[in-house]
């Protein structure tokens, strides 16, 4: 009980470290949200001071641990802020993956012919995916990578190489 009381002590004394972390993320205290991202980057400075191992004693020690504690509250604040930005991009993503296909090279120059063939295929590659498929396609789409995707969907890496293989075999047999 005292390593906390003591760590909540010394942020008292240097809430600036969060603040700093906060401003150089973009999070300034207009934003509805300022409270909670402050209160997160404090757990995850007291949860820094409760791992660091080595004595504060004197200012320098204080110092260097401030300037790791930023870092630390830095980036981890960054990397939630990336896994909140990815849940919208995915929550935003159309059931229907034709229409996330259409959308997606809508900004792509393509003659009508070519739009039309492409159009064509999509449909019969959206016709015989199965949902996992369809999911799998939509995350990779949204830039997650296989690691991520395995995340999201709670299964295993090797799983979605797998499906990723599925998709390649049903799009050439669409295509070819």
């Amino acid at each position: 009980m005292a390593q906390e009381e003591a760590g909540f002590a010394l942020y008292l004394a240097h809430q600036g470290v969060v603040y700093a972390a906060l401003a150089q993320l973009g999070i300034r205290r207009d934003r509805s949200d300022f409270r909670d991202w402050r209160d997160d980057g404090m757990l995850v400075y007291l949860n820094y001071f409760n791992r660091y191992r080595d004595p504060l004693t004197d200012e320098a020690a204080i110092r260097k641990f401030n300037k790791l504690a930023w870092h630390f509250v830095y980036l981890t604040l960054m990397q939630r802020m990336q896994k909140n930005r990815q849940r919208s991009v995915i929550e935003r993503l159309p059931s229907n993956i034709t229409l996330l296909q259409k959308t997606t090279f809508a900004s792509t120059v393509l003659n009508v012919q070519t739009s039309l063939e492409w159009d064509g295929q999509l449909q019969r590659l959206a016709a015989i995916l199965t949902p996992m498929e369809r999911t799998v396609l939509g995350l990779r789409l949204a830039d997650l990578s296989d690691a991520g995707i395995a995340g999201r969907l709670q299964i295993s890496r090797q799983r979605v190489l797998k499906i990723r293989k599925q998709l390649q075999a049903k799009y050439r047999q669409v295509v070819g």
